[in-house]
């Protein structure tokens, strides 16, 4: 289980978008299970952020597509948000040379 913290600003004057929706779903499709603790209490789906545009959720460890939407911005999703508790001992720390491969990018895992 993983915390996951951003906030949305507006593209045009970079201001904190309050009252934004942000739907949490796995990627692929389907709306996700998210918490508001450590995967005890679950929360409502999609968020809302708060007056400095910020949201937050904890959730299984996974992959996931993030909607943010709302009056006055311009739909977005965020894509293949991956949420993991430790990074594997065995994980490459270089690019890999061909596309799609998981390694481990300074401390977070990317996918080349």
């Amino acid at each position: 289980m993983q915390k996951y913290v951003n906030s949305v600003a507006a593209a045009a004057t970079g201001l904190p978008v309050a009252g934004a929706s942000v739907q949490v779903n796995m990627h692929g499709g389907g709306a996700a299970t998210i918490y508001s603790d450590n995967g005890v209490t679950v929360a409502a789906n999609p968020l809302t952020t708060d007056t400095n545009g910020s949201y937050a959720f904890y959730a299984a460890d996974g992959r996931y597509d993030l909607v943010i939407s709302g009056t006055n911005i311009t739909t977005t999703t965020v894509s293949d948000v991956l949420l993991v508790d430790v990074l594997p001992a065995d994980l490459q720390t270089t690019l890999p040379g061909s596309s799609g491969k998981l390694w481990n990018n300074g401390g977070a895992i990317s996918v080349s």
